[in-house]
């Protein structure tokens, strides 16, 4: 029989999914999971115990969350964004856990797509008398572990690619310099973005023209600047480039000529899962033509670029139907976010 779905079984997934924020992009070589541990008080539903994978990928969530909730976790529930894990790695396996801590029911965002697990987990839980629901909240889950999910089915990383364009559809001016488009508020959420992303993208012709340093300048978020990387084919770097001058952000990493699948199983192979292309409109084309581009984020703004020499974005291919899917729409400040998915 079907373990029934309440709407507190919804919230509280909701919940799991958001508090798995915090170690968001922090979790190499382990995926990001969050779990919560509720049992009911005196009529009422609690949270006992909190776990997100520890930065660098250990202590699991669930141990965690396990842990916490000490003698509470006997005849409660686990919320949990992922299969747990049924293998022995470098730690025992989290279903152990789960069953020694007297846990009941099982509540699972989805099922982990690495071969060692996927599935494995669930059977051992339910062949001991565990109550299993999943999925729930799959979609959204899916999204928060694409890294994972790309890493483990298509060994290479999530893609996503960032583009602010003018009210008329172009980024900038081929000449000229760089051009502000968007707000303040566009501004941090773009570097939000770069926090959460093992690397960051561009073409040479972003260097040469905007000289970025490619870092994460959020108060307090300095030290989460993600890998830079440097399509130039053409050996047209500056040794003066802030990518390549600028302490204060990682490494960077430049191609000379490789297919897009090329560069991205390069970075897979190193451990990098999370790729946010933020530069140029040739180079987003490229990967979007070639099919890997799992998301995109685009931002509008009001601004109009009256240059003749105007660069124009490849709007067509972001937003086209039949390949992504709109999954959000919102304001940042004067601006306006929309964020595509790839559909299946």
């Amino acid at each position: 029989m079907k373990n029934p779905v309440s709407n507190l079984d919804l919230r509280m997934a909701a919940a799991a999914l958001r508090f798995g924020r915090r170690h968001e992009g922090l979790t190499n070589p382990n995926p990001c999971v969050a779990a919560l541990v509720m049992t009911t008080i005196n009529g009422t539903p609690r949270i006992v115990g909190r776990g997100v994978t520890g930065i660098g990928g250990r202590p699991h969530a669930e141990v965690q969350a396990l842990q916490q909730a000490g003698p509470k976790a006997q005849g409660a529930t686990l919320y949990v964004t992922l299969e747990p894990c049924s293998h022995h790695g470098l730690t025992p396996p989290c279903t152990d856990a789960i069953l020694a801590s007297g846990i009941t029911r099982v509540v699972a965002c989805m099922s982990d797509p690495d071969p060692r697990v996927s599935g494995t987990g669930f059977e051992r839980l339910r062949s001991h008398g565990v109550g299993l629901v999943t999925p729930i909240l799959e979609a959204e889950a899916r999204r928060f572990h694409a890294g994972h999910i790309a890493a483990k089915t298509q060994q290479r990383p999530h893609v996503f690619l960032k583009m602010a364009v003018s009210a008329n559809g172009l980024i900038g001016a081929r000449h000229g310099g760089q051009i502000s488009i968007t707000g303040p508020e566009a501004w941090s959420y773009v570097h939000s973005l770069r926090a959460v992303s093992d690397a960051i993208l561009v073409g040479v012709g972003t260097i040469l023209g905007d000289d970025p340093s490619l870092t994460c300048r959020l108060p307090g978020m300095e030290e989460r600047s993600p890998q830079r990387v440097v399509l130039d084919s053409g050996n047209r770097i500056s040794p003066d480039a802030k990518v390549l001058t600028d302490q204060n952000g990682a490494e960077t990493l430049i191609f000379d000529g490789q297919t897009c699948a090329q560069i991205l199983k390069a970075l897979w192979d190193q451990g990098i899962r999370t790729v946010m292309i933020e530069g140029g409109a040739r180079v987003a084309d490229s990967f979007l033509k070639a099919g890997l581009v799992d998301a995109c984020y685009l931002i509008q703004s009001g601004v109009i670029i009256t240059a003749e020499d105007g660069v124009q974005a490849p709007l067509d291919l972001m937003t086209d139907a039949a390949t992504f899917e709109q999954i959000e729409c919102r304001h940042l400040g004067a601006d306006q976010l929309t964020v595509y998915w790839r559909k299946g």
